[in-house]
């Protein structure tokens, strides 16, 4: 189980007091195998544009695919990375 995402209430960049919760999706393939992982959490600065990840999220994604990549992950078919943070969807922008 993973802890619960960390809330970026203020642009890291800019500094913007409202930073928006926001999902993304991202498919890998691999041999004919695909790995699509979706709800992916991040922050989203409506005035510059930064997205900013929760560290965690953006291991957990990375090491996902690494190990899809190597062949060390077989069948995963997709992961709802919001459900592993415990994140509901409802809090998202839309």
């Amino acid at each position: 189980m993973e802890k619960p995402l960390e809330s970026f209430d203020i642009c890291a960049e800019c500094h913007f007091p409202k930073a928006e919760l926001r999902f993304r999706e991202e498919t890998v393939k691999r041999d004919g195998a695909v790995l699509h992982l979706e709800r992916i959490p991040y922050y989203h600065c409506p005035r510059c544009g930064e997205e900013t990840y929760d560290l965690d999220v953006e291991v957990f994604v990375e090491r996902a695919i690494k190990e899809f990549k190597e062949g060390n992950v077989e069948g995963r078919g997709t992961i709802d990375v919001g459900a592993e943070f415990h994140i509901s969807s409802e809090l998202a922008v839309r």
